[in-house]
């Protein structure tokens, strides 16, 4: 893997979470901070080791959240394989921007520093993971709490608990191991899970409340957006259910079966078929050698 270029993709996704969450008054505040000022020799210094830092520790959730997904993927190939079918639609990931960082930290009331930052902030690398139903978001959970070298750290349901505007997702944050020059270092990484149905409500009801549609004189626009986060969820049981039913339906190989097919010896089993074949060939062979002459009238 190149480094150079996945400090750039960190700093690429940093300014972008940047600029989206702060907008117009974010470029304000840097201006502010920075006009009419000239940086010392001491400034320039301190600001290369912080970035420095920053980067190494920015490099470790960022290898994290990379391995993890990887590890989802696997998953998702191996339940295909044994399940004939893939609960994951699709997954996203992002990297939290520095200063929604430091905001953290500051609301959670802790000192704006490098070693408060692995400390108490849980979500700086963030996958989300968009799947059929609502059972494959559990499940999910179920085989990661499963594999031995992975530990969830804490889950906060709120597809049993939704929030109050009518959110559903399922979080956790997992500690995955990452092997680095100086060593295994346990690192955070945040998983949402959510349906097709639930991240199709999330994206609209974040469309809409950063478009201030709450404002519209005489439309409760949160009851409404309620309102529709409960219909969703009743489709979504209706459809889990036939899916369950149709499921039910379907012939999968038996595990015995499957440890019989391990055991057999393919040697035995094609030898037939290349038996076969080869007379095949010899056959062939033999017409091609004699040419068939047309009949004299």
């Amino acid at each position: 893997m190149n480094n150079d270029g996945s400090l750039n993709d960190i700093r690429l996704n940093a300014s972008v979470s940047y600029r989206r969450d702060h907008g117009i008054a974010g470029k304000d505040v840097t201006e502010k901070l920075t006009q009419n000022r000239i940086l010392t020799n001491n400034d320039i210094d301190a600001l290369t080791v912080l970035e420095f830092a920053a980067q190494d520790i920015l490099q470790k959730y960022h290898a994290a959240m990379r391995q993890m997904e990887a590890r989802l993927e696997t998953l998702d190939q191996d339940l295909k394989l044994r399940k004939s079918r893939n609960p994951i639609h699709h997954i996203e990931s992002r990297m939290k921007s520095v200063p929604s960082i430091f905001e953290k930290l500051e609301r959670y009331g802790k000192d704006a520093t490098l070693e408060a930052m692995e400390a108490y902030i849980m979500d700086i690398a963030g996958l989300r993971v968009i799947v059929s139903y609502v059972q494959d978001a559990y499940a999910i959970l179920d085989y990661l709490e499963h594999q031995d070298d992975l530990e969830v750290v804490t889950v906060k349901d709120y597809i049993a608990h939704p929030k109050p505007n009518g959110y559903r997702s399922l979080h956790f944050i997992v500690k995955i191991p990452v092997f680095f020059l100086d060593g295994k270092k346990s690192v955070p990484v945040e998983i949402q899970i959510r349906t097709i149905a639930m991240d199709f409500w999330a994206s609209l009801e974040h469309d809409l409340k950063y478009k201030s549609v709450y404002e519209i004189e005489g439309v409760d626009v949160g009851a409404e957006l309620k309102a529709c986060s409960q219909i969703i969820s009743g489709v979504e049981k209706r459809m889990q259910i036939l899916a369950n039913a149709l499921e039910s339906n379907r012939a999968h190989p038996k595990e015995r079966d499957v440890r019989q097919a391990r055991q057999m010896n393919l040697a035995d089993t094609v030898a037939a078929p290349a038996e076969i074949a080869v007379k095949l060939a010899e056959e062939g062979a033999q017409k091609d050698a004699a040419p068939v002459f047309p009949a004299e009238g």
